[in-house]
C-alpha cells in the first residue's frame, strides 16, 4: 500500500468514525451522492456530492435564471455547508485540509497530516 492510498484509509476511517458513510471507492459517481474520498493525482480529494436529482433540478433553475427557487437554495445550502463541515471535522482530525482550488471540497497530501 502507498503512502497515498494509506492516508485514504485513514481520512475514510476517520470520517467513518464521525458518522459518515463514504461512498464506496470507484463509485464516486454514483447518483445518490454523499461522502466521498478518493485519490486525484498527488493527494486526497474530500467532497461531498448531491443527489443527482437535486443537482440536475437547481441547475435547471440556475440555466432559466431562476437563483431564488427553494431547489436552488437547497442546493446551494447544503454544498457550502457540508463543505464547511467536512473542513473542520477533518481538521478536528489532525488533517491539514485546504478548499480544492475549483469548487467545494478539500485537498489533502501526504505530507500533510
Amino acid at each position: 500500500m502507498t503512502e497515498l492510498e494509506a492516508l485514504t484509509a485513514r481520512v475514510r476511517f476517520d470520517l467513518e468514525s464521525a458518522g459518515f458513510t463514504p461512498v464506496a471507492p470507484g463509485h464516486e459517481d454514483d447518483p445518490e451522492g454523499g461522502l466521498r474520498v478518493f485519490v486525484h493525482e498527488d493527494h486526497v480529494a474530500v467532497s461531498w456530492g448531491m443527489h443527482d436529482r437535486l443537482c440536475e433540478a437547481a441547475t435547471d433553475m440556475q440555466d432559466a435564471g431562476r437563483q431564488g427557487e427553494d431547489v436552488v437554495v437547497r442546493y446551494e445550502t447544503t454544498r457550502a455547508v457540508m463543505h464547511l463541515a467536512l473542513g473542520s471535522i477533518l481538521n478536528a482530525f489532525g488533517y491539514h485540509a485546504r478548499p480544492h482550488a475549483f469548487g467545494f471540497g478539500h485537498i489533502i497530501r501526504p505530507s500533510t497530516q
